[in-house]
Parts: C-alpha cells; sequence; structure tokens
C-alpha cells in the first residue's frame, strides 16, 4: 500500500512539473489594433486603434478586441517574422490580458474571440483586418480573464505550413466570433512564439489534472486515518 501511494506521489509531482515546465521564446512579435467603420465602410480596416510603433500609439503594440462606439469592430493583430525558423516543434503563440477593457474604456465583459492566421506582410497594415484567413488556431471566452494571465495556442501546425510556402511572416488575428459594434472589449500584448505552453488559465486537461491531485491526496489521507483508527 506503501509503495503505491508512493507511486501515485511520483507519478502526479512528474506531470506537475511537466505543466510547469520553462517556455523557451522564439520570437516576439509585432502587434497592433485596426477598426473598420467611422472614417469608412464597415467590414474592412479603416484606421488604427493600436500601432505598431508609429502612427496612432494610444499604446503602441496593443491588440484590442471588441466593440466600439456602436460603429466599429476592433481586431487585434500580431505578425512573426519567421524568416531562418526551421519549424517541425511545439510551437505556441502565447500572449498577455494587457486590459479588461478596450483602449477607449468601452468596457469589458465575457464574449468569445477567434484567432485566426493569414499571411504577414512585415507592417502594421490597416488592411490586416481583413486578410484571407490560412487557418484557425482557436477560440476562447474572455469570461474569468484577469490582468495579467496568460493564454497559449498550439501553431505549430500552421507555422511549418507558412514555411514550406515560402512566408517571410505568420500573421495571427483575433476577432469577435459574434461581431458586435456596442461592446464589449478586451485588450492584449506581449505576442511572442514560444516552445512551450505558457497558458496561466486552466485547460480542460489542467483540470482533470488537478482534480486527480486533490484525489490523490484525499485518498492518502483516509488510507492514513484507516491505519490509525485499526491502532
Amino acid at each position: 500500500m506503501v509503495n503505491m501511494q508512493k507511486r501515485m506521489i511520483v507519478a502526479f509531482a512528474m506531470a506537475a512539473v511537466s505543466c510547469g515546465a520553462q517556455a523557451t521564446l522564439i520570437t516576439n512579435g509585432f502587434t497592433f489594433s485596426v477598426a473598420d467603420g467611422f472614417v469608412g465602410a464597415s467590414s474592412q480596416g479603416t484606421h488604427f486603434h493600436s500601432s505598431a510603433g508609429s502612427g496612432f500609439g494610444n499604446p503602441i503594440g496593443k491588440a484590442e478586441v471588441g466593440g466600439y462606439d456602436n460603429s466599429e469592430e476592433v481586431r487585434g493583430l500580431s505578425e512573426y517574422d519567421i524568416t531562418g525558423i526551421s519549424g517541425g516543434g511545439s510551437v505556441f503563440a502565447s500572449f498577455n490580458v494587457y486590459l479588461m477593457d478596450g483602449l477607449f474604456g468601452q468596457g469589458g465583459g465575457g464574449f468569445d474571440i477567434d484567432i485566426v492566421s493569414y499571411v504577414g506582410n512585415g507592417t502594421d497594415d490597416i488592411t490586416d483586418w481583413e486578410a484571407t484567413s490560412t487557418g484557425t488556431v482557436a477560440t476562447f471566452s474572455t469570461a474569468g480573464l484577469v490582468v495579467g494571465d496568460i493564454i497559449s495556442f498550439n501553431v505549430s501546425s500552421l507555422l511549418d505550413a507558412a514555411i514550406l510556402a515560402g512566408d517571410s511572416f505568420l500573421g495571427i488575428r483575433l476577432e469577435q466570433s459574434v461581431r458586435d459594434v456596442t461592446g464589449p472589449a478586451y485588450t492584449f500584448d506581449n505576442f511572442r512564439l514560444t516552445t512551450t505552453d505558457e497558458s496561466t488559465v486552466p485547460e480542460p486537461a489542467t483540470v482533470v489534472l488537478l482534480g486527480l491531485g486533490l484525489a490523490v491526496i484525499g485518498f492518502i489521507r483516509r488510507q492514513k486515518s484507516g491505519l490509525q483508527a485499526a491502532r
């Protein structure tokens, strides 16, 4: 019984260590936000809410996603220079929650965000708002997210495809799953490609692992209580 308990503890510890593995940075993204409407047509980018380092900052390098002023859908974008990257391994697009709100104070709230890839062009381009998607990364909800949370999604296959196609830049775009120009909005930053999942937001597998850990602890405590009672 003691040996079985030890094996269970070791297995859980190894799994926990694996989940907390240190990520290695591959490259940083340059990040910006583009909105439609306001000064032009809807359903195509017309102006920046944040640029990557020039023009309208507010501040620079932020990916705002959501609605604004009952007339604009804002999308957050980040592009990665993949020149010289060989691919073939596990790669994650990771980013942080910067604001539980938009850049203009339109208010936060729970809504779903789609992440899609596109062929980047190496600049913060307004037309990237509607650039043709080359693949779907994931969909996630802003519900429960707080400032500082890290979100990671596996982009290995999309990166490999971009390298195979001879692309110099991989673009990642965050957009509302359902268009809503009334808001709410969230803002993200610190986009990068990493070798491991940096998520601080529990994924289903992580929740299962935590549940297993609690079950192991409860099992051991019950066994100890039984032994003490037998004495």
